[in-house]
Formats: C-alpha cells, structure tokens, sequence
C-alpha cells in the first residue's frame, strides 16, 4: 500500500491526545497514520523553524503551534479563547513520541506487515525517535 494511501485513507480511530493537562483531538474520528504523521511533522517544524501547523485532511480546521520561550503555543484556526493554551515544548515531544509510538505499535499487532511501510519510519525519524 503506498504511504499516501495508506495515511489519507484507512484505519480511521477515535483519537485522543492531551499534553499538560490541554486535551486536543478528543474523541476525533481521523485517519489514524496521518495524524501521527501530521503531529511528527510538528515536531520536526517546532525544533527546525519554531512554528509549526497541525491540519486535517477531512477539513479546513488547522491547529496553529508556535515556538516562544521554550513553550508550544496553540491557535486554532476556529478562533481560542482569551489566551491561547501552551505547554512546555518537552512536554509536546514527550506527548507526540509517546502517541506514535503507541499508534505504530496498535497498528504494527493488528497488520504486521505494515511495520516495513515507509511512512512508519518517516514518522519516527520526524518525531525524533
């Protein structure tokens, strides 16, 4: 399966992912491998150029992070509330590496053969791991 199939249009999950307290995607229904792959490529932005965008391919909604005093500050595109949440940018590899590692690790028990398929190592390699 190429890895553009593979991350647009398969294995949609519920998902949930929270750092420092700050739920994101909670109860989302997404295509489980873009959305690794989309948090991995943050990561990778974060630490590269100190801005980073989270979108989603079944919409326009995009989540905007910025780099500022070593915290990760997040802007939807729906509009925030009075300030926008933050947390450490630590905390935010932390939560990502742990998300990928656990998804990979879902989706690796349920198909197996899809531990050899290249997006898997390219979101290991973005994530920093």
């Amino acid at each position: 399966m190429s890895a553009t199939n593979l991350r647009y249009g398969y294995l949609i999950y519920s998902v949930d992912l929270e750092v420092d307290g700050q739920k994101f995607l909670t109860a989302s229904r997404l295509p489980l491998v873009d959305i690794m792959y989309t948090l991995s490529l943050s990561v990778h932005d974060l630490s590269s150029d100190g801005a980073a965008e989270i979108d989603f391919t079944e919409n326009s909604y995009m989540i905007r992070l910025r780099l500022q005093e070593g915290k990760v500050k997040f802007t939807p595109s729906l509009g925030a509330g009075p300030e926008a949440p933050e947390c450490a940018l630590a905390n935010y590899v932390a939560a990502v590496q742990e998300f990928v590692t656990s998804g990979i690790s879902h989706l690796v028990g349920k198909y197996p053969d899809i531990a050899n398929n290249q997006v898997m190592s390219e979101m290991r390699g973005l994530a920093g791991m």
